[in-house]
């Protein structure tokens, strides 16, 4: 077996800073291929952008199964490597690549014989609502490799490689710069130029995943299904899914409140999730750090690291991407003109920019902990928690602040939303660590 690094073995420190670098990188790899998508798309019209974000949020809604499965899948390896058990690692990954088949086939026809209706919904008009269409209906089709790379993905990290995920991500992200005007503008697709060049990406970026696996003595074992084994990974990747599906759903439906006041916003507030998410996915990579760090020590019943670890990475996450969230802020001017041409696009971008700026350490708080909490195994209370805390608190807010303070209402209830989860969160982590520390004892190595 090859490893770059035994969290259940190493300093602390030296585990957060050696995983964190490649995750971090990995998840920066990430937002560089939405980046270039979005830089692509914005040079047809600005209309473009807003389908390209909402088609692609649309996507994640049903994608976030996948990573539902992916959380459940890390989860166990996580915890079987830590506690040195291999083999059932391999069995419990083999079941987990078998049920992500039969899902992600079946969310392709769901999603092409529901299409302008799922659409609709959402509340796209005009030109906005023609470019969305064209986009999701090549996208859709390439749901079955976005959800292999996804639990591939979480399996290299559990396996404390995540340098080899992030190789992966490197290589899709250049590949796709390439594809992107080559099917874009070339080929004159379009819009749809872009769906194809991230299917083709995300194909040859699969196919790497296995090698890499199978180099390090981790593969696919056969069409062994086991039922306890399934009913354990959608058990656990239900409540991980609802996780992320409750935040999805509630920012598709906060995008039909912010059509209604002005659809020129829909674009601003697309742009700046894209430009955040160069944090955010900063803030994911360091939450697989703790996932991993948490998970294996909790396996291996070593409570004492499992607390420290997770408080390393909550500071060292704190410091870092608090620095940078507002060096991103005080750049808002050049970031922004990279991909609206529009001054009053750009000016609506800004408002959004300033409450994001605010609330953001409070998303990485809180990102962190709900992920910890997850590597844990509590998958159920974290998505709870995005239940009423979005679907109860924020979206009845921003209807009401909109009612008074247009667009900026909307935008302020993000923030004040981001501080709750916060809160709640990070009371649920602590609990968890708790629960453990009562279960196990203080033990160490």
């Amino acid at each position: 077996m090859k490893f770059n690094i035994d969290p259940t073995k190493e300093p602390i420190l030296k585990s957060v800073v050696l995983l964190s670098i490649p995750m971090m990188l990995e998840m920066g790899a990430q937002n560089v291929f939405n980046l270039v998508d979005t830089f692509f798309v914005s040079k047809i019209a600005y209309q473009a952008i807003g389908a390209l974000v909402t088609s692609s949020i649309i996507a994640v809604l049903f994608l976030s199964v996948s990573v539902g499965i992916s959380t459940a899948t890390g989860m166990y390896i996580a915890t079987y490597w830590g506690a040195k058990k291999y083999k059932r690692a391999k069995f419990l990954y083999s079941n987990s690549i078998i049920l992500t088949l039969f899902i992600s086939v079946t969310f392709s026809a769901v999603v092409l014989i529901f299409l302008s209706d799922i659409l609709r919904i959402v509340g796209l008009k005009g030109e906005t609502l023609i470019f969305a269409k064209q986009y999701l209906s090549i996208s859709a089709m390439g749901f079955l490799f976005n959800f292999i790379l996804s639990v591939n993905n979480a399996t290299l990290r559990s396996l404390s490689l995540p340098s080899f995920s992030l190789r992966v991500m490197v290589f899709t992200n250049v590949l796709n710069a390439f594809l992107d005007p080559f099917f874009i503008f070339y080929l004159h697709l379009g819009i749809k130029g872009a769906a194809v060049s991230s299917i083709v990406s995300i194909f040859f970026g699969v196919i790497m995943q296995f090698v890499l696996l199978k180099k390090n003595d981790f593969y696919f074992i056969g069409l062994r299904i086991n039922k306890n084994i399934i009913e354990k990974i959608i058990k656990k990747g239900f409540f991980a899914t609802l996780h992320l599906f409750f935040r999805i759903s509630s920012m598709l439906v906060l995008i039909k409140v912010i059509g209604i006041l002005s659809q020129p916003a829909i674009s601003a507030y697309g742009v700046v999730i894209r430009v955040y998410q160069i944090l955010l996915f900063m803030v994911f990579g360091l939450a697989n750090t703790a996932f991993v760090i948490v998970g294996q020590n909790f396996g291996a019943k070593l409570t004492d690291r499992v607390k420290k670890g997770a408080f390393s990475v909550i500071i060292f996450a704190v410091i870092l991407i608090g620095t940078l969230n507002f060096v991103l802020y005080f750049n808002r001017d050049f970031l922004l003109s990279l991909f609206i041409d529009n001054e009053y696009v750009k000016n609506m971008a800004k408002s959004v920019m300033l409450f994001y700026a605010l609330s953001y350490p409070f998303v990485i708080v809180s990102t962190i902990s709900s992920r910890i909490s997850m590597a844990l195994h509590d998958t159920k209370r974290p998505s709870m928690v995005n239940l009423f805390n979005l679907w109860f608190f924020q979206l009845p807010l921003a209807y009401f602040l909109s009612l008074k303070f247009q667009e900026n209402g909307v935008w302020a209830s993000i923030a004040i939303s981001n501080f709750t989860a916060f809160v709640l969160n990070f009371s649920i982590m602590y609990l968890n660590i708790k629960r453990v520390q009562k279960t196990y004892g203080d033990t160490k190595i």
